[in-house]
């Protein structure tokens, strides 16, 4: 009788529960009601109300199935409540009358189905009709009050037992789903530990792999720079081209296993970092030094800007030379016959506060903000023809972001389509070993 949607969660699958046996004990209770009102009084139009309310009762769980909502039958049921209980009242023409001891459980019911607020107002609602009709009809005189007493009685237990059934029928349906909700996460954890355990034999096996594949290609690439200064001196110029296309494609596939084995030591933590204190002016001279030829192979200029003098900042010198670097590439590798700029400036007070904003800003090709959203996701590239993956795996950009992370920091990226990319580094300005001790 419950809907797949409510099923999905947690906090409506244990409404619906409830929703569902709890209609249908209030069902029965208002049923025996209707029967001791027949025994002990004539049929009139309040016992075709009564019958009417067993019948929404009942229909409760059936509009809920229908609709996929338990909101909507628990709204119509207060809101008839709401209508009938007083409409009881003054069709039985006296004050007080057996609905009246009714009257608290329908506020209770608001309140859990539809929220608190609902539930104020119906309690407010009831609360202003109880003060009318008690000021507007008169009290039962004592032969109507003798006809009235046994369903007095009656109502008055089982109102008392309803209340009671509907807090037992929430408590059973909420320990149920709390045991549901156990099972299903045991279920995930036991999946995760075997997902993790995979995860470290994918990347112990990436890591050895790396290792016995850079021994034989170091090999093949010290031979073949032997070949081709042999092949210079002897003026075999043809066969030197051919040689240097080797070992190109040697370099470029050491490279990418390097890269395989960056990811994997990142990915079982097994990165050591040697933290001392860097001259930043220095690194970034370097760097942009290293990075000129291939910016001028792409017609583009590589520019430094510095802003002011830079303090020195405890960092891991190769790690975060590694970053720049990759940075770097991938703007000349994106950027023709325009302009990159390699920057740095200290933002915020020198101190354990303050931190060194680096920037890496190109004109090239820009990313759309489909493309930023996975730039830092393993293997993703945002320019996938051939040209473009020849020159890359997809995973510069994310060992760059876990390397500036375990450096303390963290990295960002703006791009414009067709305007050119940014891509910022903060590092924190601290000591060796304060530096040290957040590892």
């Amino acid at each position: 009788m419950i809907p797949a949607t409510l099923l999905a969660n947690h906090e409506t699958r244990l409404r619906a529960r409830t929703l569902v046996v709890g209609s249908l004990g209030l069902t029965v209770c208002a049923l025996v009601i209707n029967v001791v009102r027949m025994v002990t009084a004539p049929p009139d139009l309040n016992l075709v109300i009564t019958f009417m309310t067993v019948l929404a009762l009942g229909l409760l769980p059936y509009l809920q199935y229908k609709t996929g909502s338990y909101r909507i039958p628990a709204g119509l049921i207060t809101a008839f409540l709401l209508v009938t209980l007083p409409t009881y009242i003054i069709l039985l023409g006296v004050f007080p009358a057996p609905a009246l001891l009714v009257y608290p459980i329908v506020p209770l019911l608001a309140a859990f189905f539809l929220g608190p607020v609902v539930g104020l107002l119906s309690a407010a609602a009831l609360a202003g009709a109880t003060l009318v009709l008690g000021s507007l009809l008169p009290n039962p005189d004592p032969e109507l009050l003798a006809t009235l007493s046994r369903t007095f009685i009656v109502v008055g237990a089982l109102a008392t037992f309803m209340s009671a059934y509907l807090a037992w029928v929430y408590e059973g349906a909420r320990k149920q789903a709390e045991a549901e909700l156990r099972a299903l996460n045991v279920a995930l954890e036991d999946a995760r530990q075997v997902a993790d355990a995979a995860n470290r034999s994918k990347t112990e096996f990436l890591r050895h792999v790396s290792h016995e594949l850079r021994t034989p290609l170091n090999s093949i690439l010290g031979h073949g720079e032997l070949l081709r200064e042999e092949l210079a001196e002897t003026g075999q110029d043809s066969l030197v081209a051919d040689v240097t296309r080797i070992s190109d494609a040697g370099e470029h596939l050491l490279a990418l296993i390097n890269e395989l084995l960056d990811i994997s030591r990142i990915e079982a933590g097994a990165v050591d970092l040697d933290i001392t204190e860097i001259d930043l002016q220095d690194m970034l001279t370097k760097v942009a030094d290293t990075m000129r030829p291939l910016a001028s192979a792409q017609h583009t200029e590589l520019k430094l800007a510095v802003a002011g003098p830079l303090p020195p900042v405890a960092s891991d010198a190769r790690r975060l030379r590694q970053v720049l670097l990759n940075l770097v590439s991938n703007a000349c590798k994106f950027t023709e016959r325009g302009e990159i700029t390699l920057g740095a400036a200290v933002v915020g007070p020198v101190g354990s506060v303050g931190s060194v904003h680096l920037w890496v800003r190109d004109t090239g090709i820009g990313m759309t903000p489909e493309q930023l959203a996975q730039i830092f996701e393993p293997f993703v590239q945002v320019d996938s023809s051939l040209e473009r993956r020849e020159k890359g795996s997809g995973l510069g950009l994310s060992i760059a972001r876990r390397l500036v992370e375990l450096l303390g920091g963290r990295i960002a990226v703006t791009s414009e389509y067709g305007r050119g990319t940014e891509f910022g580094v903060w590092l924190p300005l601290r000591a060796v070993a304060d530096a040290a001790l957040d590892r």
